[in-house]
């Protein structure tokens, strides 16, 4: 009599096949992932690269190699009871593995709770075990997180086995620790996603020999795609399709880590957030697009955005690109969107055209992106705000603006921090947003860096930070195209009418035509001032005496932001200088039409901005401060006081210490609900605080110490039951 067999049983049997032993640091379980390579725990195999462990496959036993694996830094000054660091993970390499042996299937996407679950490896007393498990919660932070393992034992020996998903018929984790010994409490499981966190190189070089067996081999594939697609139709064609892309993308070069994020981002709906886990190579960014959430229509899915943005950059001659097309062609005309991949592969996504293509000139200057009938060009938009519980404190937060749809935050806002160590963090996040939006951007040009600051914290020297390790003679405002924002006006909607219609006005003059000058001396009071503004639409762009900090140029600067001026010019740290008694007296007008007996800064200014639009005043400000850093003479062995003139006599060039307040009205953040911080007192922030917070460290209790007995806690895996 015949008997069949159904998908999961036959999955079941084909992973036992794919288990190994491993003997290394201690001894546990690994699996098959790719011809001659098996995954691991890093407590298991050892968490040195080089290592050298030893395999056993059925009957015969193999040498292998650690190629990489997650070293166990902290082991010093660690409880012996403490579980070894996220990941915990390694990668061999097999010495002459058996011929045809099989592979698992990895998959990416974390099982939902309540999952039914199949681990298998080596028990250390009665040797093959399997169990069954289901799938509990998650423990640890994001990107860090475990997988609960409930509802079944897992008992010493089976550290570094796989853990098949019978949902997706995929291995989505491998076992790290059990909960308790000789109980059904369960354990962890690292999810196989982690594996990002190891060597870039040896990842993609496994993961793509496992893309590419996975293409040939059709035993795991087969069963995988029968057991999904019974449990929802159509599951299986999206596996099926899943595979063949990952083939062809691994036969791609690789790619940068910018230009995934960017290629991620431009294929992602808009709003979404970075992966919590780094992009290591395109199967990252095409699985990470595949898991997001779309609605139907015959809008491409974002993974297949991804594929035609791949086939429209590729030589169209290369049958990696040939292939790559037709599989897009085929998958998109089988969802109802053959025609949407078309559209994308010869007209590129709708931000396909370079940012910052030039689409005017004023006076034979170039306007940029973000002129009358121009995209706004890509920039990375950092915000400093108070905290509103406690005004001496502040919030840091970045953004990648993509375009006035896409603001795509870089991160959560940070708690609170002393204003020293929020533009220390701030120092911190900018060098990495920086690559993306460069990527993004497309042009050859310094990215933008839009910086949205409190009044107290405008005139900070943001220009001469170097922020690039290695490289001290790099600086942010002579390698990017550096502008403050105030945030007062960002915070006040009331404000914004002025500020748009004075940004509109500014549209049709050059810069040196519409810059005039604020001293804050005299008739110009608040307001006098105010009332200049109220009757003066023109006035759009104001060159200032000095730094805003002094108490009458401050309260000048003040009623300017409140009257929606959108660009002023002064130099860092420059305090006013002292003029006659008897100027304000005798002509001064408000704000100030024409120069001071001492106006060298707005002279200078409307020199160096003839002929400059509104929307290349960045690009030109660039160009100032390195035009002044060859202008300037070599340093001297004792530096010259702060305010004191260049050594021949002529003041310094005017992109020596310029700060340029550039507020363009369209580059919006998004408006968030701001809540009062938190009563619990914030931990004291480092000197130089972390982008990342590292992940909260999971205590063990050894045997003989009695814990709660309805949450037992995580055990060692040295010596103790895994």
């Amino acid at each position: 009599m015949r008997h069949s067999t159904d998908p999961l049983t036959a999955l079941q049997a084909l992973l036992e096949r794919c288990r190994v032993r491993v003997s290394g640091r201690t001894d546990g379980s690994g699996f098959f992932v790719a011809p001659g390579y098996v995954l691991s725990c890093a407590h298991v195999a050892g968490g040195t690269a080089g290592a050298r462990v030893r395999v056993e496959h059925g009957e015969a036993a193999y040498g292998a190699t650690v190629l990489a694996a997650a070293p166990d830094e902290s082991a010093a000054d660690r409880s012996p009871y403490a579980l070894y660091p996220y990941p915990d993970l390694a990668l061999l390499e097999v010495d002459d593995p058996p011929v045809g042996h099989p592979c698992v299937w990895l998959d990416p996407e974390s099982p939902s709770s309540g999952t039914k679950l199949t681990a298998a490896g080596f028990t250390l007393e009665l040797g093959p075990r399997t169990a069954l498990l289901d799938t509990g919660g998650r423990t640890g932070p994001f990107g860090r997180a475990l997988l609960e393992l409930v509802a079944g034992e897992v008992n010493r020996g089976l550290s570094g086995g796989p853990v098949l998903s019978h949902r997706s018929g995929g291995v989505a984790a491998v076992v790290k620790a059990t909960r308790q010994e000789d109980s059904a409490m369960g354990g962890y499981g690292v999810p196989v996603s982690a594996l990002r966190l190891l060597d870039p190189a040896v990842y993609r070089r496994v993961l793509g020999a496992h893309d590419r067996f996975h293409a040939a081999d059709d035993r795991w594939r087969s069963l995988a795609d029968a057991l999904a697609e019974g449990q929802r139709a159509g599951a299986g064609a999206e596996r099926s399709a899943d595979r063949a892309f990952l083939a062809l993308l691994a036969e791609l070069p690789a790619d940068t880590s910018a230009e995934l994020r960017a290629a991620f981002l431009r294929a992602a709906p808009p709003g979404t957030p970075e992966p919590d886990l780094p992009l290591l190579d395109r199967r990252d960014a095409y699985l990470e697009l595949a898991a997001r959430i779309t609605l139907g229509g015959d809008r491409l899915t974002p993974e297949l955005a991804y594929c035609a943005d791949l086939v429209r950059s590729l030589p169209p001659h290369l049958p990696v690109a040939r292939g790559l097309r037709d599989r897009l062609l085929i998958r998109a005309g089988e969802t109802g969107r053959g025609e949407a991949a078309r559209q994308r592969i010869d007209d590129g996504p709708p931000a396909a055209t370079p940012a910052g293509t030039a689409t005017g000139t004023v006076a034979g200057t170039a306007v940029g992106a973000g002129a009358a009938g121009g995209a706004p060009r890509p920039s990375v938009i950092a915000r400093v705000r108070h905290s509103l519980r406690d005004r001496n404190q502040y919030h840091v937060m970045v953004w990648q603006f993509r375009s006035t749809e896409e603001i795509v935050p870089a991160g959560s806002e940070s708690g609170e921090l002393s204003l020293p160590q929020a533009l220390s963090l701030l120092a911190e996040l900018l060098p990495p947003q920086i690559e993306v939006v460069e990527a993004l951007d497309g042009s050859e040009r310094a990215a933008l860096v839009e910086l949205v600051l409190p009044h107290e914290a405008l005139d900070e020297d943001y220009a001469d930070w170097r922020l690039w390790p290695g490289l001290d003679w790099w600086t942010l405002g002579r390698k990017h195209q550096l502008v403050v924002r105030p945030l007062e006006r960002h915070q006040e909607p009331r404000l914004h009418h002025a500020w748009r219609r004075r940004w509109e006005r500014l549209d049709a003059q050059s810069l040196d035509r519409a810059l005039v000058c604020v001293c804050g001396r005299g008739r110009q009071h608040p307001r006098a001032l105010d009332a200049a503004f109220n009757t003066d639409p023109e006035l759009t762009a104001l060159a200032l005496a000095g730094a805003p900090r002094g108490e009458a140029l401050s309260r000048a600067f003040r009623v300017a932001v409140a009257s929606g001026v959108p660009v002023m010019l002064w130099e860092r740290g420059r305090d006013p200088r002292p003029l006659d008694r008897d100027v304000c007296a005798t002509g001064c007008a408000a704000p100030g039409r024409g120069d001071c007996p001492d106006g060298r800064f707005l002279r200078a200014a409307r020199k160096a901005l003839t002929g400059t639009h509104r929307d290349a005043l960045p690009d030109r400000v660039y160009d100032l401060r390195n035009e002044a850093e060859l202008d300037e003479p070599a340093p001297a062995p004792a530096p010259a006081p702060e305010h004191a003139p260049a050594p021949d006599g002529r003041d310094a060039p005017l992109g020596h210490r310029v700060v340029l307040l550039w507020d363009d009205p369209a580059r919006q953040l998004p408006r968030t609900r701001l809540a009062p911080a938190a009563t619990a007192p914030a931990p004291a922030a480092p000197t130089a605080p972390t982008a990342v917070t590292a992940p909260t460290a999971v205590t063990a209790q050894p045997a003989d110490v009695a814990g709660p007995p309805s949450v037992p806690s995580p055990r060692t895996q040295e010596g103790l039951p895994r």
